[in-house]
């Protein structure tokens, strides 16, 4: 336990330092995935065969590819076109473009699973496509899909990790740089795990309590 106490003195601070760069890095790819997730959606659900076909090209590429090959392409394999990017930029389009693949299922089963019923009434009462998608279809998908949102997010925190390849300060890159200055890797990444799941715990819990608003299927 000594060196528990010692490495939590001297280290905690800087690691705990990696924090908001993981916070930043999930809000802003979070709010990429959703615009992607969203678009891609409605173009799966679109009559539009060339849409349609766009999208679910870009839902089979994006989760058929491993997450870190995407990031160095992106990151690595662009700055051969003259496309330099920084790390954490890199990190935020690679982490919202494969969040946007897998949010674009998800959001997609959600307006499938609203009653067509609703849709046709809608229609029979005179609106158009996009009043009903914006009252009547979103509000009811976003009920249904709040859990497996909720599970999303959580895996995107950890995922964020993924920036260590391309030395972004996060908290897993100031882990790592703090073992391999101290050799007490076992010690320093139970830390890290340990904060990790302070921040997705509670996140976990609150995915559970949202599962009580969803609507039955």
């Amino acid at each position: 336990m000594n060196i528990y106490r010692e490495l939590i003195s001297k280290y905690l601070p800087y690691i705990l330092g990696g924090i908001s760069v993981t916070v930043r890095l999930t809000a802003f790819s979070l709010a990429l995935s959703i615009v992607l997730g969203l678009l891609g959606a409605l173009a799966r659900t679109a009559p539009n065969r060339v849409l349609n076909g766009l999208a679910a090209g870009y839902v089979e590429v994006i989760r058929g590819t491993p997450a870190l090959l995407q990031l160095f392409i992106i990151y690595f394999g662009l700055a051969n076109y003259h496309v330099r990017l920084s790390g954490t930029t890199a990190a935020i389009i690679a982490l919202g473009v494969l969040g946007g693949a897998y949010l674009s299922e998800t959001f997609r089963a959600g307006i499938e699973a609203v009653d067509r019923g609703q849709v046709e009434a809608a229609k029979s009462l005179g609106m158009r496509n996009p009043v009903i998608l914006r009252r009547i279809v979103l509000p009811q998908a976003i009920l249904i899909i709040l859990p497996p949102f909720g599970n999303f997010v959580i895996s995107l925190i950890k995922d964020t990790s993924l920036a260590l390849t391309i030395s972004v300060l996060e908290l897993m890159y100031r882990s790592y740089a703090v073992s391999s200055q101290t050799f007490r890797s076992m010690e320093v990444f139970t830390i890290a795990g340990v904060i990790y799941l302070a921040i997705c715990y509670p996140l976990g819990r609150a995915v559970k309590y949202l599962e009580r608003f969803r609507p039955p299927q």
